[in-house]
């Protein structure tokens, strides 16, 4: 029953941090998918104190057996949850060492392309990024720069697929402006979609 109270306070404390974290997305307080996913949170909890409370009763009444054969259904239960999170933490971070190592090798194989544009007064500039992504940046004076995604380039590194985006503040029809150190128009190197 020890084993029991220490893992529900463990458990609970987990339960609480989750609980505050789940708010931090924006409208994540009324979508349901959410509070489903900390109504799984709870479970555990709710499962050890069920536990408790009948083990409680179990050793009041003098049947000590019944006590240890209902606590190590929940411990078991915990135990196999730590050894999940542990597991899956070792292939996440398993996961990010390979990604990054792609990343690494990408940098090396495909530096980073810019395809400039000459505006009044600046530049507009277009950025391919060694993993793929292309970012715009779009000269604003002295304030800071609009920029942001313009799309991602497929598999093998020939197609741009644009994001249609209401924020994107260069278009598709622009994009044969911009050139790169070598004189080469974006729209010749990428084919565009």
């Amino acid at each position: 029953m020890i084993i029991s109270v220490i893992a529900l306070f463990g458990f609970g404390l987990m339960y609480l941090l989750g609980f505050a974290m789940s708010f931090d997305a924006p409208g994540s307080q009324s979508d349901p998918k959410a509070w489903g996913m900390r109504f799984l949170m709870f479970l555990p909890v709710l499962f050890l104190i069920v536990a408790l409370v009948l083990s409680i009763s179990a050793f009041s009444s003098g049947n000590y057996r019944r006590v240890v054969m209902i606590n190590i259904i929940p411990i078991g239960i915990c135990a196999a949850f730590i050894a999940l999170l542990f597991i899956s933490s070792f292939t996440s971070m398993t996961a990010y060492k390979a990604t990054m190592a792609k990343e690494a090798q990408d940098a090396k194989l495909y530096p980073e392309q810019r395809f400039l544009r000459n505006v009044e007064g600046g530049t507009d500039t277009i950025i391919v990024f060694p993993n793929r992504i292309v970012a715009y940046r779009k000269y604003q004076g002295t304030n800071i720069p609009w920029a942001g995604p313009l799309g991602d380039l497929s598999d093998d590194r020939t197609t741009l697929k644009v994001i249609v985006n209401s924020d994107t503040k260069i278009y598709k029809e622009e994009l044969d402006q911009f050139v790169d150190e070598q004189g080469r128009k974006f729209s010749d190197v990428y084919i565009i979609q």
